[in-house]
């Protein structure tokens, strides 16, 4: 999937913008890592380019097509095959396999096998069945995850994916998202902690600050 940010920028209230003049082209296979301090704009662009915010001025082009000026049916299309990771893990009630299972059944889909795969590889087999409103930090982080891992989407925006994770979980993220973009994905992690794995196999560091692009370190 290819991605192109065309002089994006975005304000919430109308006076101060989050996104100043944007540019980034971003094609996959490959893991990006954006980059900054609290306030740089971080989760505003990765909801731009996961297509769930519509910028107030500039251009978003998905596969070369204009996404906010394309038809209904063309951008539900486009949409379909991209997913975002929320900071905080936002579930509904219910047990841990109900809440991984949600999108595949959202999409008409259902695989037993790759759910308990990325159930019992994140360390959740013993709360498979415990409601999620009971679990820790770290686990309804990893649930959150393990709920966008088994779409397999073209698409993976994650923002702030290591926050409550212990180091073993998120050595496996990184793995995952690796091998997500080793089948032709095309994957965005907003970050405020570069991990040694995770600048090894990434493609490109984004770097923002006060809404303006920095640079776009590619490799």
């Amino acid at each position: 999937m290819r991605i192109l940010l065309d002089s994006v920028w975005h304000s919430y209230d109308g006076v101060a913008y989050a996104l100043r003049n944007v540019n980034i082209d971003l094609s996959g296979p490959g893991v990006y890592v954006v980059t900054g301090p609290n306030g740089a704009g971080k989760t505003t662009l990765l909801k731009i380019i996961s297509l769930l915010l519509k910028p107030t001025a500039g251009r978003i082009l998905v596969e070369g097509v204009d996404y906010w000026s394309a038809s209904s049916a063309e951008r539900a299309r486009l949409k379909s095959t991209t997913i975002f990771v929320h900071d905080k893990p936002l579930l509904v009630r219910g047990s841990v396999e109900y809440n991984v299972s949600l999108g595949l059944k959202l999409k008409g889909l259902n695989s037993t096998d790759i759910i308990n795969y990325y159930i019992k590889r994140y360390g959740l087999s013993d709360v498979k069945n415990k409601n999620v409103y009971k679990l820790s930090a770290g686990q309804l982080k990893a649930v959150s995850i393990v709920r966008a891992l088994v779409l397999q989407p073209k698409l993976l925006a994650l923002d702030e994916p290591f926050t409550f994770l212990d180091n073993t979980r998120a050595k496996l993220l990184i793995e995952d998202l690796a091998d997500l973009a080793d089948r032709g994905s095309l994957v965005i992690v907003a970050s405020h902690y570069m991990y040694r794995d995770l600048a090894e196999k990434c493609r490109g560091v984004i770097e923002l600050f006060m809404g303006e692009l920095i640079s776009l370190k590619r490799k």
